[in-house]
């Protein structure tokens, strides 16, 4: 068997491995990092090599319905800032040092 085809083929037992939840060697995440990790392949692997199956992989997850981890992780902090933000507002009183008055 080919390098390229062995790769491919870790690549998918990899991408089922993960999406049954039954990860070996990665955390599990629904990412192509943890995709690789799992495959033992280089992440450069995924992306110019086999855009394909990283498509099919997002596809895949996708269809889940459920977000990403890296989704979810970047809504928590969209989250977090929004709440910073509202926190740290200047009051409209007119009372700071850019008040004229």
């Amino acid at each position: 068997m080919s390098g390229a085809a062995d790769e491919r083929d870790r690549i998918r037992i990899a991408m089922d491995r993960i999406l049954t939840g039954r990860p070996e060697r990665s955390n599990g995440a629904l990412t192509i990092v943890a995709l690789a990790i799992e495959a033992a392949v280089p992440r450069n692997a995924l992306t110019p090599l086999h855009l394909d199956l990283k498509d099919e992989f997002y596809a895949k997850v996708k269809e889940r319905g459920q977000p990403t981890d890296t989704e979810t992780r970047l809504r928590n902090q969209v989250v977090r800032l929004k709440e910073y933000a509202t926190r740290t507002k200047p009051s409209s009183n007119n009372s700071g040092p850019m008040s004229k008055g």
